[in-house]
């Protein structure tokens, strides 16, 4: 196919999964992070995908997203790890999704729906431990406001959780010895939570010996890691397009808006169907590159809502259908993409908008191509 698109490659994501799987001790269980559409790379897609690797929970960070999984996965369990309002409550106990709570309000009204529906309500309640992005602050309310919930008969507590800023090991040993705290408190009163986790794909590479009983895997599943990592992560998505357009520029003649790049030389010029709106960094304006012919062709000017120009001067044969790869593989990796455009990795993931579409490959083969903007 021509045109941008991301492919989406699923052995990738197989073999992320299956490494993680081995890596991990065989009693902690896997929740494999799916929010912000799967990190761009199309959420129905992945999910389904990882519940056939075997996921033991599938977590995203809004209700919505959830209720998207519910519709083809009707058994898996679903965790919202962000706030839900709580006029959704009703929507997420008749899809017996679980929720993220951090106050007895809404414990109160999630046991109130559960009991006229007459079903259990799974909830996980999350600790600040120094993220300071939700959950309790107060460890003593914390601990005195779950002994509460416990006793709620349409209310199970399944799972316990902070997370960690990843800043240092000492801010990290800090969060786990509070979070370590209240889990012995609460085991001292008798509470016994099924499911504690505070490690993501980070924390689950750097601190082996604490992974508690189950881990949020989203980075590492899609093929990245920012620490070393004992085998290979595969990147799950390759992002391409196809030039369409090539043409000579003159000595002194600009590009794109504002004039900001004038030739100084003759060159020769290959446009791109492709921009910000696709999600494409627009801080890649004259100081990112993308790989054409298997050589690096420097962005040129001003990056456009829909099209960018890059300099081909140095490389042979380019042609209006040529093949463009801007992140994705070994001689452009999503790292050095992410460094020029000053942000991470999973921000460059996650931005890939409705307008690209994705091509979802297996076995070497295109088994689906999914268009948002036609679907």
């Amino acid at each position: 196919m021509l045109g941008t698109r991301a492919e989406i490659h699923l052995e990738a994501l197989s073999e992320n999964f299956k490494n993680m799987r081995a890596f991990l001790p065989q009693d902690v269980k896997i929740a494999s992070v799916v929010k912000a559409n799967a990190y761009g790379h199309d959420l129905k897609t992945v999910a389904n995908h990882l519940v056939t690797c075997g996921t033991d929970y599938l977590a995203v960070a809004t209700l919505r997203e959830a209720l998207v999984i519910r519709k083809s996965q009707k058994s898996i369990p679903i965790l919202v790890m962000g706030y839900t309002p709580l006029e959704e409550f009703e929507s997420a106990v008749e899809a017996s999704v679980t929720l993220t709570i951090f106050d007895l309000e809404s414990a109160k009204l999630l046991n109130q729906l559960a009991e006229e529906r007459k079903v259990i309500q799974k909830i996980h309640v999350k600790i600040d431990t120094g993220f300071n992005r939700l959950g309790y602050k107060d460890m003593a309310k914390a601990q005195l406001e779950i002994m509460r919930m416990k006793t709620y008969p349409a209310i199970e507590i399944e799972g316990l959780f902070t997370h960690l800023a990843l800043r240092s090991q000492a801010s990290d040993e800090k969060q786990m010895a509070l979070f370590e705290d209240l889990v012995k408190s609460l085991s001292e009163k008798g509470v016994e939570i099924p499911y504690i986790h505070a490690l993501d794909s980070i924390g689950s590479i750097v601190y082996t010996e604490t992974p508690y009983n189950l881990v949020r895997l989203g980075a590492s599943l899609y093929g990245y890691c920012s620490r070393p990592v004992p085998f290979e992560l595969k990147p799950v998505m390759i992002l391409k397009t196809n030039v369409s357009r090539v043409a000579a520029l003159k000595v002194g003649e600009s590009i794109s808006y504002d004039s900001q790049f004038v030739a100084e030389s003759p060159m020769i010029v290959a446009t791109l169907p492709i921009g910000y709106a696709d999600g494409f960094p627009r801080q890649l304006s004259s100081g990112g590159a993308v790989l054409i012919n298997g050589q690096r062709a420097p962005i040129l000017g001003v990056m456009c809502m829909d099209q960018c120009m890059v300099d081909v001067t140095h490389i042979e044969s380019v042609k209006t259908g040529s093949e463009v790869i801007l992140f994705g593989t070994k001689e452009m990796p999503l790292t050095e993409v992410a460094r020029w455009a000053k942000t991470n990795r999973n921000e460059c993931l996650s931005r890939i908008s409705s307008r690209v579409i994705r091509d979802i490959i297996n076995q070497g083969k295109v088994i689906a191509t999914i268009d948002y903007l036609l679907d």
